[in-house]
């Protein structure tokens, strides 16, 4: 972020910092230049010490948009709050040990990885990263909660976030299983939490055939991307499921890995290339890929659209708006499909409110996880419109969680590509 950008981010400050009397201006500049001295612990720590103690003196505009925050209603629940306790737990002022800090240790999962806190933040910090460099020191003492560790059993025992395992159950979801032949153009990388949607599976796999595409699934072989265990941070284990991803990728010897989930977009990516592995194939969601193929117009939406799908809103996944900077592929496609009308809810495209259902959080406090799904169903609702479009599995998960048993009739979530698929 350059200087300008920052003192965008600033500028709020500037006149109060202006009106304050000598003595405030002179002790503020006084504390921030004493930072260092007053707040670096001796010895050595893996949490990021350096960003989060400027995270935590910081005047912390990010806790007006942090979906945990909203949901809870509690201060406490800000990102610079939990920057504080993330420093307090590393450096030792909270032992982490003792059974009486238990909530300060869950304080430091109750994230649901949004990253609305960078957007606001004239740092650009993701306390989502932040809270992760905590989570090492934590392992590191021998502290990581027992739902984290039911986590890593389940990917053990079954390969997936599942207790069972998930992409064996393709057959009987009507789901085709398509084995490479080791000469694919396209390896259709299907998500562990995507199988609890076969339409979409099945939607994706019927637009890559209309589109011509030689492709392969794999799901005899196929184990999760790791995104859950590296958000946990047993990142020997990641490597494990990251090796086993990197050896079927290969075998596919396809010239491109589209996958249905963001989470495993960004996973077989960044944060393989934290641990240090590479995938060469280019990655990306199947969303993007299938806004290519419009484009080139190998895929044309030739049909009328049923006129209750014509009015949709759009719901932007946390994880491809603001990770992924993609907030153009659905509305891209929507706009080539005729007779479609588009109601943006307030907050969209990289400003996005999350579904509830990403991160560690709904692990710790289910209920605290409800709560942000139905504050974004209220949102969408607003826009007047009773159809969700989204693109990813997990905002599916979420946003089915924030409706009412009561609602579920009125309002219905589908994937961007079981829509595209009436009309091609």
């Amino acid at each position: 972020m350059g200087v300008f950008e920052t003192l965008k981010k600033y500028k709020w400050l500037i006149p109060l910092i202006e009106k304050a009397d000598r003595i405030t201006k002179s002790t503020l500049m006084k504390n921030f230049r004493l930072k260092k001295k007053n707040f670096y612990p001796e010895g050595e720590f893996k949490a990021d010490i350096d960003n989060l103690i400027k995270c935590m003196l910081c005047p912390n505009m990010c806790r007006f948009d942090c979906g945990t925050l909203q949901a809870s209603n509690t201060e406490s629940m800000s990102p610079a709050y939990k920057a504080r306790i993330g420093y307090y737990l590393s450096v030792g002022k909270i032992d982490p040990t003792q059974p009486e800090n238990k909530q300060f240790i869950d304080l430091m999962y109750k994230c649901t990885n949004e990253e609305n806190c960078k957007v606001w933040c004239p740092f650009e910090f993701s306390v989502v990263s932040l809270l992760e460099t905590v989570r090492d020191d934590l392992n590191d003492k021998n502290s990581m909660p027992d739902y984290c560790k039911d986590q890593i059993k389940k990917l053990k025992n079954t390969g997936t976030i599942e207790d069972y395992n998930i992409f064996k159950t393709y057959e009987e979801k009507g789901i085709e299983n398509i084995e490479t032949d080791g000469n694919d153009e396209v390896f259709y990388y299907i998500g562990c939490e995507m199988m609890k949607f076969p339409n979409v599976v099945k939607a994706n796999i019927e637009l890559l055939k209309k589109a011509g595409i030689k492709f392969s699934t794999n799901l005899d072989k196929r184990v999760c991307c790791g995104a859950p265990i590296l958000n946990i941070r047993d990142l020997e284990t990641g490597n494990k499921f990251a090796q086993d991803n990197i050896g079927l990728i290969k075998k596919t010897g396809a010239n491109i890995i589209v996958s249905d989930c963001p989470g495993c977009v960004i996973a077989l990516t960044r944060r393989y290339e934290i641990l240090g592995v590479n995938i060469e194939t280019k990655v990306i969601h199947i969303v993007e890929f299938i806004k290519d193929l419009i484009e080139k117009e190998e895929l044309k939406p030739l049909n009328n659209m049923p006129k209750e799908f014509t009015q949709v809103t759009i719901h932007d996944p946390c994880l491809m708006a603001r990770n992924l900077k993609d907030t153009t592929s659905m509305r891209t496609i929507l706009k080539a499909i005729p007779n479609i009308e588009i109601f943006d809810p307030i907050y969209n495209k990289e400003y996005t409110h999350c579904c509830g259902w990403s991160g560690t959080a709904h692990w710790v406090d289910q209920e605290l996880a409800i709560r942000e799904a139905s504050n974004r169903i209220d949102e969408l609702k607003q826009t007047g419109v009773n159809l969700i479009i989204t693109a990813c599995p997990l905002c599916e998960l979420g946003l089915t969680y924030g409706l009412q048993d009561n609602e579920k009739e009125k309002y219905k979530i589908l994937d961007i590509s079981e829509l595209l698929l009436k009309v091609i």
